[in-house]
């Protein structure tokens, strides 16, 4: 029997947390149940979005895409989708996957997509705490991400996190994010205060600060940058999908 979107099994890794508007949120493991739910979720996506997460103007997710996207170990390949849990039959608020590096056991590739309606609330970087908790659970201790030449949001907030870049291309830099050794040593800033949310269920916590690209460099932003830099830091984006297509 197909489960509903927001019931969970004892087994399965879950969190439960809130988005900074108070929308609640579960963060679960991916099940193969969700293909559908994933194939709406990404035909609701504008076609700028489309190109940042996938490097391409790629406009649907074929049967093998499905397949590759839920159908999962958990070890090698894991993937946390977030759940509205107010509208748990939509098709959700964001998905963030690894997948290992074959020659590389301690790497793996990192991608997160959020809906675009959820933007600027703080999905992505509960994503990305809940998916460092499930990495550093399997051994992983570098996230490896691809970014475009002209996404300077994302990149200055790599450049923040730490993230250590080299150039695959003209238009596209490899950038590796060492992850902490333990939670204890998260940074106290919004970043690592969201990583800690998202790791441990601290539900209320991530609503109590501002996003972090209006830290970056002690320096205010106006409306467009605040709009671009969450954006860009909801989407990072990987290869992988288009590439095993």
């Amino acid at each position: 029997m197909t489960r509903a979107a927001d019931h969970v099994d004892a087994h399965e890794w879950h969190r439960y947390v809130e988005l900074r508007d108070g929308t609640r949120v579960l963060l679960r493991q991916i099940r193969p149940e969700d293909r559908d739910r994933l194939a709406a979720g990404f035909e609701q996506l504008s076609p700028a979005s489309r190109y940042l997460r996938f490097h391409s103007a790629l406009d649907h997710l074929s049967p093998q895409h499905l397949d590759y996207l839920t159908v999962v170990d958990h070890v090698d390949h894991e993937a946390v989708v977030a759940v509205d849990l107010e509208r748990p039959e939509s098709p959700g608020i964001g998905v963030a996957r690894y997948v290992r590096e074959p020659y590389e056991h301690e790497v793996a590739e990192a991608a997160i997509t959020v809906a675009d309606e959820y933007h600027g609330q703080g999905a992505g970087t509960l994503l990305l705490g809940a998916l460092t908790d499930r990495a550093k659970t399997n051994g992983i201790t570098v996230f490896r991400n691809y970014v475009l030449e002209g996404n300077h949001a994302m990149l200055e907030v790599f450049d923040h996190l730490g993230g250590i870049r080299s150039r695959e291309n003209d238009n596209l830099w490899r950038v590796d994010l060492p992850l902490p050794s333990t939670l204890d040593e998260l940074p106290d800033s919004a970043a690592g205060k969201a990583f800690l949310a998202a790791a441990r269920g601290q539900r209320h916590l991530v609503s109590l600060f501002p996003p972090i690209w209006s830290r970056l460099k002690g320096r205010r932003r106006d409306r467009t940058e605040d709009d671009e830099a969450a954006a860009a830091f909801d989407e990072i984006e990987s290869r992988r999908a288009d590439g095993d297509s």
